[in-house]
């Protein structure tokens, strides 16, 4: 997630009425550690301030780790129950959708996840590098063929949001830096190598991602 991603979703929920946005299903959150410490302006920003008034926030991702209260498959029964308990007034599903081989399916049980009167907080990248995780459909809608994904929903607010490449908490100069010494050692893990040479050209360029907060009425 970018910093400006990050800045931008945290302004929209908290700049409504807390009551109807939380509890607040992550939808793909990752992990503890992903959040606070690969990309901390991810919990500074959205979870901390929600942690701090007690608001509760329900992270739910595919695999088990630190930092995940659901660890399944959405498309899983047994999970999907297990959501109903929770009296989930918003999802918040960033980054994820580009990674989905099903992703008609997971926005149609995304949609049945909210209630009537909650709220899609929804980002996926615009301009950006391939980065699978394990795949990257390469996904990359504007505002309005990111809204097309959930028809039934209202548009509260969208925006693209651009920023420097660097998903790590490092300085650019160094991440740039480690980034070059990384393309000088093509026989260490020749894999990841070649998309490193994909991404190559986003370290002169600005990458963007597609922000849109969308409600069930």
């Amino acid at each position: 997630m970018l910093k400006q991603e990050a800045e931008w979703l945290a302004q929209n929920i908290y700049s409504l009425n807390t009551n109807e946005v939380f509890p607040l299903l992550n939808i793909g959150s990752s992990t503890k550690k992903f959040r606070e410490e690969t990309q901390p302006w991810i919990n500074n920003y959205i979870f901390k301030p929600a942690r701090e008034e007690g608001y509760p926030v329900i992270h739910l991702d595919i695999k088990t780790n630190e930092g995940v209260d659901i660890a399944g498959d959405l498309c899983n029964p047994d999970i999907l129950q297990e959501i109903a308990k929770l009296n989930i007034k918003s999802v918040m599903c960033s980054n994820l959708l580009e990674h989905l081989s099903n992703r008609e399916e997971i926005c149609e049980i995304i949609y049945s996840i909210l209630p009537i009167g909650g709220y899609l907080f929804l980002t996926v990248p615009c301009d950006y590098p391939y980065h699978p995780d394990p795949i990257d459909t390469m996904f990359r809608p504007d505002i309005d063929e990111l809204k097309r994904e959930f028809p039934a929903l209202k548009m509260i607010d969208g925006k693209i949001v651009c920023s420097r490449y660097n998903g790590t908490s490092l300085p650019f100069v160094i991440f740039a830096i480690a980034f070059m010494l990384r393309l000088m050692l093509p026989m260490y893990k020749s894999h990841t190598w070649r998309d490193s040479i994909a991404k190559l050209p986003y370290l002169f360029k600005q990458v963007s991602a597609t922000c849109i907060v969308l409600q069930k009425v």
